[in-house]
């Protein structure tokens, strides 16, 4: 029985549409009265407290110019389409630097001592100051697809804003620069000491050549090749001969002067051969004796030159182009809007903003009455349950 009382009790204590109207209607005055309040009170606040803030904006155009010293140098690499977009591609990453400097706190601060907003926005501490700025005045936004930053300042005074707006191109073009001159010197001294190591490498390759060649010839390999030329001919000549003997041996008897006069030329060939191929004599211009050492020797010693000169080739261009990069000043950011004095303002949103205060405060006035009767309600069962 006790349970069936409270289910009954805790439906009368329920709250459905027919009641809340009807709460309403008996409070419609003091409902009325309190929204009428707050919606004053928002007039007052958002039309005659409130500054309103205006915006001037910008536009930046990525460069998408390579930075590094390889983008200006034709190195045979394939173009290969697509990657910029997997990895966010140059534009991209240009951008990025640029909201970095934006951001930074040197940049900021900057602004910051350039208009005085310390004392203005009464700020005691610098940290405090840059905070406020980076995220209350500052606005940022980057589109990827066109390669276009949009560089926004917020401020009562639409004067000020643009004069904020030009002074952070100012300061990221001038920091922009300082950065490249920095990053190209450090290129150029990379560079120039890589470039001054492939000469030294280039002239002790040229070097050990020329003591070789002053040792074994100015061109070895030439010389192997005469030698070897010599052999084979020699050889040739040395088999007719040696024909010619077998012939003369069956005709003639082995001491007869035409038999010891062939037996001596094929004696002589057999020597010359063997004299060349076993000498080692740098005197002796057909020598074969050491010739496969010499020859790798020698072909080595060319193989470091041309490598050295390669390099060199290939390190001379870098190295003109990083000291153009260090000595080049000019401007690196590409304007697309200049910022203008706004016309209109970009908040509060005055009458939107009453509007919505008006009805919040509407509602709250309506659950304010609601509640309150509820209130009233229970209290007068509870009393009448003790009652009884």
């Amino acid at each position: 029985m006790e349970d069936i009382e409270k289910t009954k009790e805790n439906k009368n204590v329920s709250l459905n549409l027919i009641d809340v109207i009807s709460i309403f209607l008996v409070n419609r005055k003091y409902i009325f009265l309190s929204t009428l309040i707050v919606c004053l009170i928002s007039i007052v606040v958002y039309f005659f407290v409130l500054d309103l803030i205006y915006t001037s904006s910008a536009s930046v155009k990525s460069s998408s110019k390579s930075s590094g010293l390889l983008g200006s140098l034709d190195l045979g690499i394939p173009d290969i389409g697509g990657l910029d977009e997997l990895g966010g591609g140059k534009s991209s990453k240009e951008l990025a630097a640029y909201e970095e400097i934006l951001n930074s706190r040197r940049c900021l601060e900057a602004v910051i001592t350039k208009f005085n907003l310390m004392e203005r926005d009464d700020n005691k501490f610098m940290e405090d100051a840059v905070k406020t700025f980076r995220e209350e005045k500052l606005q940022i936004k980057i589109i990827k697809l066109s390669g276009i930053m949009q560089i926004g300042v917020l401020d009562k005074d639409p004067q000020l804003a643009k004069e904020m707006v030009e002074f952070l191109l100012s300061e990221l073009d001038k920091i922009n620069i300082e950065l490249n001159v920095t990053n190209a010197k450090n290129n150029r001294e990379f560079v120039e000491k890589r470039y001054f190591q492939a000469k030294d490498d280039l002239a002790k390759s040229e070097d050990s050549l020329n003591a070789f060649q002053s040792i074994y010839g100015i061109a070895p390999d030439l010389q192997i090749k005469a030698s070897a030329q010599s052999v084979f001919t020699l050889e040739a000549e040395l088999k007719a001969e040696e024909v010619k003997y077998d012939v003369i041996r069956k005709i003639l008897s082995s001491d007869q002067p035409e038999v010891k006069l062939q037996e001596a030329k094929v004696n002589s060939l057999q020597n010359k051969i063997s004299e060349i191929q076993n000498s080692t004599d740098l005197s002796d211009f057909l020598r074969l004796g050491n010739s496969p050492q010499i020859a790798l020797r020698y072909l080595r010693l060319q193989r470091d030159i041309e490598i050295q000169t390669k390099i060199l080739t290939f390190i001379l261009p870098l190295y003109e182009q990083a000291k153009i990069e260090e000595k080049r000043e000019t401007p690196t950011i590409l304007i697309l809007d200049t910022p203008v004095v706004a016309e209109r303002k970009t908040k509060p949103k005055r009458l939107t903003m009453v509007f919505l205060f008006t009805l919040l405060g509407f509602g709250s006035s309506v659950t304010f009455f609601v509640f309150l009767n509820k209130i009233k309600e229970v209290r007068l069962k509870l009393k009448k349950r003790y009652t009884i």
